[in-house]
């Protein structure tokens, strides 16, 4: 038995892992979570889950992933549980940008691993997802203030050496304290952070791809599709025709 939101889920019999994952994730406010039978449906969602879509536990049980998110982000993300499933690898910080049921931007840290019985069957597929919005917060006050820099003239060339000035620290100590508080180094920050800007344009303005490219800061049009697509699942155009179906 999964509990989530008083919904009692006859989950998947003869899982005990799904317990202990269950027993992990459901107090933790930061994490989004959910499990998943090997057809894609929700076999459990935490609490993080749930405030994200907007929705409650309940409603989202038995349901996919195309009845919570726009159609390109579903396939892609239907893709990756295919894949763990298929292979057995699982897939371990992968960066993504979520927009949450209010509206706001967040970035999280996802993981997928394959559920399997106690018998040994694959019966589906645990989700992880770490908000790194509440790490950026309360950063080292050193690293918000070059972060903060970085953000207030996302178009500059920015250089490592330059981001660890403005943050008082050696290169090297930037790369450890980046990697310690925010799971990636200086350089994928500042690749989130001009994705962050570029989805805040995509949304809000009428301005074509290569004009964002360059107000953001990548050197073309062609690595901006490239990177926004790697990240987010989708290209800058899908993205924008499915930004209106975020609720």
């Amino acid at each position: 038995m999964c509990h989530s939101d008083g919904v009692r889920v006859e989950s998947i019999p003869k899982v005990r892992a799904l317990g202990a994952f269950v027993d992990l994730v459901e107090g933790l406010p930061q994490v989004m979570a959910a499990a998943k039978d090997t057809a894609g449906r929700y076999l459990y969602v935490n609490r993080g889950f749930a405030e994200r879509v907007g929705r409650r536990a309940r409603d989202i049980v038995g349901r996919t992933v195309e009845d919570f998110f726009a159609a390109e982000l579903a396939v892609s993300y239907a893709a990756q549980d295919a894949e763990v499933l298929r292979t057995g690898k699982p897939l371990q910080g992968h960066l993504e940008l979520i927009v949450r049921a209010d509206g706001r931007l967040g970035w999280y840290l996802t993981s997928k691993t394959r559920l399997v019985s106690d018998g040994g069957d694959v019966v589906g597929v645990a989700v992880m997802s770490v908000d790194l919005q509440s790490q950026m917060d309360s950063a080292h006050s050193g690293l918000a203030t070059a972060l903060d820099a970085v953000r207030a003239d996302i178009a500059h060339p920015w250089r490592v050496r330059e981001i660890a000035d403005i943050a008082g620290l050696s290169a090297t100590q930037l790369e450890r304290l980046s990697r310690r508080t925010l799971g990636m180094a200086p350089r994928g920050v500042l690749q989130r952070l001009r994705l962050e800007q570029a989805v805040r344009l995509l949304s809000t303005t009428s301005l074509t791809a290569g004009e964002i490219a360059s107000a953001c800061g990548f050197y073309d049009q062609s690595s901006f599709t490239r990177q926004f697509r790697a990240v987010l699942g989708l290209t800058p155009g899908a993205y924008r025709r499915a930004s209106g179906l975020f609720t």
